[in-house]
């Protein structure tokens, strides 16, 4: 792939919610998962696991779990992304000693696990399939984990819809370069509120022409974190065996 071919798949990126059905081809699936293990991976101890759900009943009730998010049992493929410790304890016993997960052990899963799935959404997006990370499997999360039947050590943290668009949804505005890159050391608060203050303008013209006259970026994000979401997670993988303290 030329550079401005992988620029241009970066840039064209789309949150996809309605698919056009028909099953995801095997043979991609794989393809797919097998590039997406050569992400990066911390001390090469590849701490993640996909698992695609197949059963109909299965993906409609995911799908209630989630939120009522329909998507996830209408896309062409559905799959869970599982920061995987299970291996690692396994491997450990097997060998004689004692398993001890700690806070760093199971942060570096999480990043395995979003670098992983960041090179699988890009292997099917380069195959021209729609993609729509879900991060609601973690709304009702013991559920979750019982219908699925996941053993110990094995953290679901969130899904992936993969399959054919149907809709061609506008690509959402981010925020300014100079927000996110800066040289040295991190901004002063102004020259943040700055870039806040050019991103709600752009967000403003993108819900505008979407139908949503009045709301802006900053606007969301105050309602978002101006409390506790899903306050139960962090009990829940501590009880799962995540080292979390």
């Amino acid at each position: 792939m030329e550079e401005t071919e992988l620029f241009e798949l970066l840039g064209a990126h789309r949150t996809v919610r309605r698919f056009a059905g028909g099953e995801v081809d095997e043979g991609l699936v794989e393809r797919c998962v097998a590039a997406a293990q050569c992400a990066a991976t911390s001390s090469h101890v590849q701490a993640y696991s996909v698992i695609r759900v197949r059963d109909s009943a299965e993906r409609e009730r995911l799908a209630e779990l989630c939120g009522g998010q329909r998507q996830v049992s209408e896309a062409g493929a559905f799959f869970v992304l599982c920061a995987d410790q299970r291996r690692h304890r396994l491997v450990v016993e097997r060998a004689g000693s004692v398993f001890r997960p700690d806070f760093d052990a199971f942060l570096v899963a999480v990043i395995d696990v979003a670098l992983f799935a960041q090179n699988l959404a890009l292997g099917f997006e380069a195959a021209g399939l729609g993609v729509c990370f879900i991060g609601g499997l973690r709304n009702r999360l013991e559920e979750v984990d019982r219908l699925l039947e996941l053993p110990s050590d094995l953290f679901a943290l969130f899904g992936l819809c993969v399959g054919e668009a149907a809709e061609e949804p506008p690509r959402r505005p981010r925020l300014p370069l100079g927000s996110v890159l800066s040289e040295g050391r991190y901004p002063t608060d102004e020259h943040v509120l700055a870039g806040v203050a050019a991103h709600d303008r752009a967000m403003a013209r993108a819900y505008a022409a979407a139908g949503k006259p009045g709301r802006t970026w900053s606007g969301g994000i105050a309602r978002l974190f101006a409390a506790a979401r899903r306050a139960d997670v962090g009990a829940f993988y501590r009880a799962k065996g995540a080292g979390l303290d």
